[in-house]
């Protein structure tokens, strides 16, 4: 068992030394990156989602997998091929892999199957390619100027939309990839995903649940900019700066207790079988 767990921490540290660079490129993207900043709290939440499972995985029976090798063989390639090609996604995936390798090398598959899902859920601090980011951002850079000038003149405000540009008295609101809403779509996503295994959510409850965080985050990024709008309209200074990042959180606050309400609802709604 000494041996074991001699061979167990060999095998961490050369994992650590061999994705140092991938950790210092993901600590640069969580301080630089808005629609990253969450990536601080993933590590963070996968070790809690481990404590919670501490009971069931003592109590697994399981066996060393050769698949502990394969995986940590496929980290390796991911590592290698994401370094020589400059692809940091394929780069940072390569650290679920020696992950799942260690785990299914040292305990087993039984007990990478039962961990499976914080394993997954690190891909929440793993920055999307650009290319796929800025297919997201830019349809939603212009849903939000588009729903945002829709709530305005709902609410009698005289405006103005010329592209991603809203015109209203006194000011223009031109909405940026930073004001897609992609930042609280990035995080809201990765909190509805946690909630759905927190809260046991299973089949497709838990998958619609889960998605509707894309709505939430849509709805409530427009609420934003049509606030600004608002503020703007009074007064120029009040759509940017302090108010604006403060008006940001505030509506992120209330998108999550949302969540929090609606699984709320999914709970106490969703089908309870029978007990004979």
């Amino acid at each position: 068992m000494r041996t074991d767990r001699i061979v167990l921490s060999i095998t961490v540290a050369t994992a650590c030394l061999l994705s140092w660079q991938n950790f210092e490129k993901l600590w640069d993207d969580w301080m630089t990156l808005p629609a990253y900043s969450h990536g601080l709290l993933v590590p963070l939440v996968f070790g809690l989602l481990l404590y919670l499972e501490r009971d069931r995985l003592t109590g697994l029976r399981d066996t060393p997998s050769l698949w502990g090798i394969v995986l940590t063989v496929a980290g390796v390639v991911c590592l290698a091929t994401g370094t020589i090609s400059g692809l940091y996604y394929v780069q940072q995936v390569s650290l679920l892999f020696l992950v799942a390798g260690i785990v299914a090398g040292y305990w087993g598959l039984n007990t990478l199957k039962a961990v499976r899902f914080p394993i997954l859920y690190l891909l929440f601090m793993i920055p999307l390619p650009y290319l796929v980011f800025n297919a997201i951002a830019l349809p939603l850079q212009m849903l939000a100027a588009k729903g945002s000038a829709g709530l305005l003149e709902l609410l009698q405000i005289p405006v103005y939309r010329e592209g991603n540009i809203i015109n209203l008295p006194h000011i223009s609101l031109g909405i940026v990839k930073a004001c897609s809403g992609i930042q609280s779509l990035v995080s809201l996503l990765a909190i509805s995903v946690l909630l759905t295994k927190l809260g046991n959510l299973r089949g497709g409850a838990g998958i619609l649940f889960a998605l509707s965080a894309v709505p939430v985050a849509v709805i409530a990024n427009m609420i934003r900019i049509a606030g600004a709008g608002i503020l703007g309209s009074m007064n120029p200074d009040l759509a940017e700066g302090f108010f604006h990042l403060f008006s940001g959180w505030v509506v992120f606050l209330f998108a999550f207790l949302f969540l929090i309400l609606e699984i709320r609802l999914f709970q106490r709604f969703r089908r309870i079988p029978d007990v004979a």
